[in-house]
């Protein structure tokens, strides 16, 4: 089991908008284990809406991780995860929640598998997830980041 903690971010900062991250001191935490199927339970912002499948955005991050680990030698058959998302960060307020949820997913799955993934690859997994990197950036690698 492993659990990660990723922080909120904004990138609507004067004339750095959209090029310009940072991370800030709101935080998301990520729990994630294997399973035989998924498993995911959601608390906080979003507990009522998000989805319990395998369609939610942590979810689909961090089974994105484990689909190019498994493409590498000697990579382990990974079924499924059992994932638990503690929100704090709300959704639709510019702080960053599809980034973290993307960061959180992605990172906790590489420390699970052992970390088959380095960092410039789950910056470029994200910034792909998310469409581009200016919050996916700071929430992987923390402080103020330029795009």
């Amino acid at each position: 089991m492993i659990t990660v903690r990723v922080p909120a971010t904004s990138a609507n900062l004067g004339p750095g908008f959209d090029a310009l991250g940072l991370a800030l001191r709101l935080h998301n935490t990520l729990t994630i284990a294997l399973a035989s199927s998924p498993e995911i339970e959601i608390e906080g912002e979003g507990e009522e809406t998000l989805p319990r499948d395998p369609s939610h955005l942590a979810y689909r991050a961090a089974m994105a991780v484990v689909a190019r680990a498994e493409e590498m030698p000697g990579a382990p058959s990974v079924p499924a995860l059992r994932l638990t998302q503690r929100n704090a960060i709300p959704l639709g307020r510019g702080l960053g929640s599809s980034a973290a949820a993307i960061v959180g997913g992605a990172a906790a799955a590489n420390a699970l598998l052992g970390g088959p993934l380095d960092r410039q690859a789950l910056l470029d997994l994200a910034a792909e997830m998310e469409g581009h990197p200016d919050n996916v950036a700071p929430a992987l690698f923390g402080g103020l980041v330029v795009c």
